[in-house]
C-alpha cells in the first residue's frame, strides 16, 4: 500500500541518500545525452546533506513514497522568497512509475506548501521531459518566465521550461 510520508528530521538520511544516488544518476544521464553536460553527483549530493535544513521543517518540506516496505520515489520543496517556495528532486522510480506516485507526492507537498504559507510554487525541468509536464499541467502548474533563484546555466535557459502553480487557485 503506498504511503506518502513527511520527513521531519534527519533519522532517514541513508534512504534519503539512496534515492539522491538514483536521482541524479538519471538526471546526468539525461543530460549527457542531450546537452553533453556530466553532474558532479558527489558534489550535488554533498551540498543537500550540508543544507538539508532547507528541505525541513518550518520552511522545507521533503516527502518520501513507500509501497509496503519499499522506497519508491522522493519530493524536496524549498523556500525561495517570502511566500513562493520551490519543488525540486521529484523522483520516482523507474518500476514504480505510472502509478500515481508522482502525483501523490506533488499532492503532499502541495497541500504542505499551503499550510506553511506558500502561495505560490515553482519549478523547473528541461523541456525534453514530456512526461513530468504533463504531470505538472494536470496539477495546474503554468508556464512561466525564468526565476531569479533559478542555478539553470544561462547557456541552457533556451531549453528549460520554468512553470508556477498559484496556490489561490487551486
Amino acid at each position: 500500500m503506498l504511503q506518502v510520508l513527511r520527513i521531519t528530521d534527519r533519522s532517514r538520511d541513508s534512504q534519503i541518500r539512496g534515492l539522491e544516488i538514483e536521482y541524479f544518476t538519471w538526471v546526468n544521464a539525461q543530460l549527457t545525452e542531450e546537452f553533453g553536460i556530466a553532474l558532479d553527483i558527489n558534489a550535488l549530493i554533498a551540498n543537500d546533506f550540508a543544507h538539508m535544513e532547507i528541505y525541513l521543517p518550518p520552511d522545507g518540506g521533503l516527502f518520501l513514497a513507500e509501497d509496503g516496505a519499499n522506497l519508491v520515489g522522493m519530493i524536496f520543496l524549498t523556500k525561495l522568497r517570502e511566500g513562493v517556495g520551490q519543488i525540486r528532486r521529484m523522483y520516482v522510480r523507474s518500476a514504480d512509475r505510472r502509478r500515481g506516485i508522482g502525483r501523490a507526492l506533488f499532492e503532499a507537498a502541495i497541500a504542505y506548501a499551503r499550510d506553511i504559507g506558500y502561495t505560490s510554487l515553482l519549478l523547473e525541468s528541461p523541456m525534453s521531459w514530456k512526461g513530468a509536464h504533463a504531470l505538472y499541467h494536470s496539477l495546474n502548474f503554468e508556464a512561466t518566465a525564468m526565476y531569479p533563484e533559478s542555478e539553470v546555466p544561462e547557456h541552457l535557459r533556451k531549453y528549460w521550461v520554468f512553470m508556477q502553480l498559484n496556490l489561490g487557485l487551486v
